[in-house]
């Protein structure tokens, strides 16, 4: 692996194909190689020029497309998997939902010092227990989510509901101690302060992105068992798989492992279909019914949140003694709803689905060209 940063070796790129190297470089992470992959794939591309005398541009064609070609066949069974997800992990997605608290803080804080003045009190009791509950359950909710996708059921169920009971408990609390209608002894420059610096603290907390094995790496083999127990894990957390659709998909498997030791062979599945992360990958072409079923399963979440805004908005603008602030809350949670239903549409699950299978398809296909190569 060279030693030198990815712009180090575009320095040493001819003067005549640096901005070449440049847009190969900026092709290849934006496709989600790490560091150390652009750095070896530079460097590997500087040799070919070198040898052949030629410019990068007339050896390889447009920087961009073959950045991004490079990138689908370098990618490894890992990287395509953690595709699927979001976040690369719960640190990531606490930094996330703390950086949307800070920057609310800040925004409202701001606006509130400018409207009363900066060293008087508006913020009440109810509006922080509120704070705290929302952003509570929204963050046990997402944990809830993102560990079903790792596989991590059990955890999942620990972390979402008692995440949601603590979140409702100490909003509680909050009301139980300072009452709902009293007004919190802090004066309104604090609240913007203490939202940016809660930006900040999340923004350090952001997790270092940590390169992947290059492929051909190390691979940690596992015994039969616990290989097609991580597979069918990854089926149905990744995937959405239910658990009869999980083992019918491995049922070809483990007839052709029970025929092997049916005829006195010794079949490893590590060798006879990779690891689990590769062998998921090319089922995951079949996955069309746990894809309408997770894209159900997001609408009613947004459908939820509506319905509980919904709640509120409607009572704010029935209410006779509105202001111009709940007649705008009003109307735009009844768009957001409006918005919410028209996405039901059968077509938009149908154009959902589509754009999935084909972005699984590819990753199928790049996975088996890579295994050919």
């Amino acid at each position: 692996m060279p030693a030198e940063e990815p712009h180090d070796i575009i320095e040493r790129y001819p003067e005549a194909d640096q901005e070449w190297a440049k847009t190969f470089f900026a092709s290849m992470v934006w496709n989600d190689l790490t560091n150390a992959q652009v750095a070896l794939e530079l460097d590997r591309t500087l040799s070919m020029v070198r040898d052949s005398g030629q410019r990068a541009e007339e050896l390889f064609g447009h920087s961009g497309e073959y950045g991004a070609t490079r990138a689908q066949c370098l990618l490894t069974p890992e990287q395509r998997a953690d595709a699927e997800l979001p976040v690369e992990s719960s640190t990531a997605l606490l930094a996330v939902v703390g950086m949307l608290v800070g920057l609310l803080c800040t925004g409202f804080g701001i606006w509130i010092g400018f409207r009363d003045g900066w060293t008087s009190s508006s913020w009440h009791y109810w509006q922080l227990s509120a704070l705290t509950a929302g952003a509570g359950i929204a963050l046990s909710g997402y944990l809830w989510w993102f560990n079903r996708l790792k596989g991590k059921f059990g955890l999942s169920w620990i972390l979402g509901p008692v995440g949601i009971l603590v979140s409702v408990g100490a909003a509680a609390l909050i009301v139980q101690i300072g009452g709902s209608n009293n007004l919190l002894p802090l004066p309104n420059w604090l609240a913007p302060i203490l939202g940016a610096g809660l930006v900040v603290a999340c923004f350090y907390l952001m997790p270092a992105y940590k390169a992947q094995k290059a492929a051909g790496g190390q691979q940690i083999l596992l015994g039969t068992d616990e290989w097609f127990a991580e597979t069918t894990r990854l089926l149905r957390g990744r995937y959405g798989m239910s658990h009869k659709e999980a083992n019918e998909s491995l049922s070809t498997a483990r007839e052709h492992l029970d025929d092997a030791a049916t005829r006195g062979e010794k079949a490893d599945p590590n060798l006879e279909f990779g690891t689990p992360n590769e062998f998921v990958i090319g089922l995951a072409v079949n996955t069309e019914k746990a894809l309408k079923r997770r894209w159900l399963l997001r609408r009613m979440a947004t459908l939820t949140v509506v319905a509980l805004f919904a709640v509120g908005a409607v009572a704010g603008l029935m209410d006779p003694a509105r202001n111009g602030g709940d007649i705008f809350f009003g109307v735009a949670v009844l768009v957001f709803a409006a918005v919410s239903v028209y996405e039901l549409r059968p077509a938009d699950r149908k154009a959902y689905v589509q754009e999935k299978l084909k972005e699984r398809a590819a990753n199928a296909r790049a996975l088996q060209e890579r295994d050919d190569d």
